[in-house]
């Protein structure tokens, strides 16, 4: 196993906060897409909204990934200090 493989070694928190981010991304996608193709104003109005929402929800789930990730490589490196 690989110390640079982030889904290896990578906590199920970090593991959950990309596979939210990626899921919410891909349905934000979707949604804004058949927002494009309805015909009526107001519910394609809605799902454009609904879409933008789960576009930041997948953002925002991004960023928390990075920030469990960059804690657990700055534990990790620490770890290396105390031993080595």
């Amino acid at each position: 196993m690989s110390q640079m493989d982030p889904w290896s070694t990578g906590t199920p928190g970090y593991r959950t906060a990309l596979l939210t981010g990626m899921g919410s991304t891909l349905l934000g996608i979707l949604v804004v897409i058949a927002a494009a193709f309805v015909g009526s104003a107001e519910t394609a109005s809605t799902l454009g909204t609904l879409g933008l929402v789960l576009l930041g929800i997948g953002a925002v789930s991004h960023v928390v990934g990075i920030g469990l990730r960059k804690r657990q490589a700055a534990q990790i490196i620490r770890e290396r200090k105390s031993t080595g």
